[in-house]
């Protein structure tokens, strides 16, 4: 019995200690890596939880099965355990972390969101022999930038034949970023009113809920799309400035 109870005893203290390390990973993800809403129109969640509930999960319940006081070998298993747990939260969590939304990229007519590993080698390594500093990839969240196209003819050729064929877009090529405020004028001019919004979503009460804090012409909107779900952004309709990313489809069926 009393065996039983140190045994039940260490997978508690295993379990607390996962369970403080799954917190930290949990603000690393859902607050400086990817902010809400970005996180849904990328579809981390379920993928990160799932990862996490099971390195959660898995270390303490082996120290339940293997936990014996007295056992010669004890603190060596104790020790392989946790480096294995760790080692696999680690390979997560990176591989999450090349993932994050690097940038949230203006195109033409609308926001694209680029992850940190869709972004093209070459042209990031051509836009920092540059030193393009709107070309930095973000640690911290996604930053806001507008992509134009190049200056020159021929790799403006390249660039569409190559997305023809399946290749990296604007979105994806660092050398042609530049500071959001650039394109001002061309935002505003594809900007659109908030009220054609509200017609799009007029038989979805929660879309309309969650647009009903902006009234008036001062806010308009562009379509933002992200890997498996796009939303909204929100500019000022005299500056251009974002004003928020808001979680409704903007192409409603």
């Amino acid at each position: 019995m009393h065996a039983v109870k140190n045994r039940f005893s260490a997978f508690a203290i295993h379990l607390a200690i996962s369970a403080m390390i799954a917190i930290i990973a949990i603000i690393l993800v859902f607050v400086v890596w990817y902010p809400s809403p970005v996180d849904k129109a990328i579809g981390v969640g379920d993928i990160f939880l799932l990862l996490l509930g099971v390195d959660l999960m898995m270390g303490p319940i082996i120290t339940l099965i293997i936990y014996k006081p007295g056992k010669p070998s004890l603190k060596f298993d104790l020790t392989v355990i946790a480096i294995l747990q760790l080692a696999a939260l680690s390979y997560g969590m990176h591989t999450i972390f090349l993932g994050r939304p690097a940038f949230v990229v203006f195109c033409v007519d609308r926001f694209e969101i680029t992850r940190a590993s869709d972004l093209e080698p070459q042209s990031l390594d051509k836009a920092m022999q540059d030193n393009n500093p709107s070309a930095i990839p973000s640690w911290t969240g996604p930053r806001w930038v507008a992509a134009q196209a190049s200056a020159n003819p021929k790799r403006n050729s390249q660039i569409m034949f190559s997305a023809a064929a399946g290749g990296p877009d604007w979105q994806e090529l660092p050398e042609l970023f530049v500071p959001l405020t650039q394109l001002k004028a061309q935002v505003l001019k594809k900007a659109k009113p908030l009220q054609e919004l509200r017609e799009l979503h007029k038989n979805h009460p929660e879309a309309l809920a969650a647009l009903s804090a902006w009234q008036g012409d001062e806010v308009k909107w562009l379509p933002l799309k992200g890997k498996v779900k796009s939303q909204v952004v929100l500019v000022n309709a005299g500056t251009a400035e974002v004003i928020k990313i808001v979680d409704v489809n903007p192409w409603p069926d």
